[in-house]
């Protein structure tokens, strides 16, 4: 289980990282995401000065690091790939600039930073600000499928200093067809993120698409009722603003929303030792219908809300309390029951069921 909201702090934003986009044709920017660890997280690839990399791409945070050379000998055989500043042509220090992020689940990084040419799926910014690891949490070292997070909020989040940079988005977005990224995300199946263009063969229906507020840096919308199973919708009279953030693994939602769902599950209690609601595995789960802008309502079905088996007979839920937070946090849990559009361009969300 991962959850990797940042918490960054506002500030001033370097233009040095503002450089130039190649051109796409109608099949660049797509790449396959591919689900790892039992869905805690989906990682794709890309290229950094040539250097292929395998990502977690994350709404939740601004920051684009790797793995590199600067960490401790030891820590660079653990498993990942190392992007290495001394073979591309193309990299270049940005000089006295450092950066160090801080995530949700008390996670971090640090280090230095340069610039230079990114490639995912094809859409490539050149002299790209890339932020290169130093330090690590423990927890990073253990995740040997990713190389590093591609961050895909919005650039005021971003923890460069002296200066913010522009995140890959946001360098790239003017040059593409749709100022748009997509998430694709499956349950234990290869999905894929795009940039630029909206595959329609993959969602039933028209989108839906709801306004942000991104005053904060984040992929924020309002989400204010629910329902459970086939039951009455429900008013979350004071409910939280919630996040979009492909970083987070599971529904992190206020309590009383986590109590309605979970009092309707014969069995589900909340498991000090296992940090959150569980459930004996052989109970069916109801659908969790819940409300991602004024005027959508997103069905996950019951066997998502089903995160993880803890044993033989105990499962953990996919949906747990945001713990009184300022925040409610939406992550995977509903991805993989939505395509979803990120749209820069109009400051919204759209969403529709996957076919």
């Amino acid at each position: 289980m991962h959850s990797s909201l940042a918490l960054g702090d506002p500030g001033d934003r370097t233009e040095q990282d503002s450089k130039e986009a190649d051109d796409k044709d109608d099949d660049a920017g797509n790449i396959p995401a591919d689900t790892q660890e039992g869905d805690v997280s989906f990682h794709a690839p890309i290229t950094v000065g040539g250097q292929s990399l395998m990502m977690n791409f994350d709404t939740g945070s601004a920051d684009l690091w790797v793995f590199s050379t600067g960490l401790p000998a030891a820590q660079q055989t653990l498993g990942h790939t190392v992007f290495d500043p001394a073979k591309s042509s193309t990299f270049k220090p940005l000089q006295g600039a450092s950066w160090q992020i801080t995530y949700a689940d008390k996670s971090f990084a640090r280090g230095t930073v340069g610039l230079d040419t990114v490639d995912i799926g094809g859409a490539k910014v050149e002299n790209q600000a890339i932020e290169l690891a130093t330090t690590v949490a423990p927890s990073f070292l253990r995740q040997e499928h990713s190389d590093g997070l591609v961050g895909l909020s919005f650039g005021s989040l971003n923890t460069v200093k002296p200066r913010k940079v522009k995140t890959f988005f946001e360098n790239i977005m003017p040059t593409l067809d749709k100022p748009v990224f997509t998430a694709n995300l499956r349950h234990f199946e290869l999905g894929a993120y795009e940039f630029g263009k909206i595959d329609e063969s993959q969602f039933e229906g028209p989108l839906t698409y709801t306004p942000i507020d991104a005053s904060d840096g984040h992929w924020q919308i309002e989400s204010k009722t629910f329902a459970v199973g086939d039951g009455e919708k429900q008013s979350n009279p004071n409910a939280k603003p919630a996040i979009m953030d492909t970083g987070t693994t599971l529904i992190l939602a206020d309590d009383p929303v986590v109590e309605a769902y979970w009092s309707q599950v014969e069995g589900a209690e909340m498991n000090d030792a296992e940090g959150g609601v569980t459930f004996p595995c052989k109970t069916p789960l109801p659908d969790f219908h819940i409300a991602l802008g004024p005027t959508y309502t997103a069905i996950v079905p019951g066997d998502l809300m089903n995160y993880q088996r803890l044993s033989l007979e105990t499962c953990f839920g996919g949906m747990q309390s945001n713990n009184g937070g300022s925040v409610q946090v939406y992550g995977d849990i509903i991805f993989k029951s939505q395509f979803t559009v990120f749209d820069g361009g109009n400051q919204s969300i759209g969403f529709a069921p996957h076919k």
